[in-house]
């Protein structure tokens, strides 16, 4: 992963946008969307995109994110 050029502080955790890169496997230049619960030791989620599919990300949109990734990353029934 690039390194880390915009990192927002949710509720849930921390949501960080690596630098866009290129891959063998997409023409256009992609972005690691990652998502690090509170409590998960380091644990987490991330999503791979078009850099141009979240040039205008926002706090709005990091906490959609961090919402959607922590119901996945939890069981549901049991306590955080």
């Amino acid at each position: 992963m690039s390194k880390p050029v915009k990192t927002f502080s949710t509720k849930q955790g921390v949501v960080t946008l690596s630098a866009p890169f290129f891959t063998l496997m997409h023409d256009q230049k992609q972005v690691e969307v990652t998502y690090k619960p509170n409590n998960y030791s380091g644990w987490g989620m991330c999503k791979t995109c078009n850099a141009i599919e979240v040039s205008d990300f926002t706090q709005a949109d990091a906490e959609l994110f961090a919402c959607t990734a922590d119901s996945k990353l939890r069981l549901q029934g049991y306590a955080a």
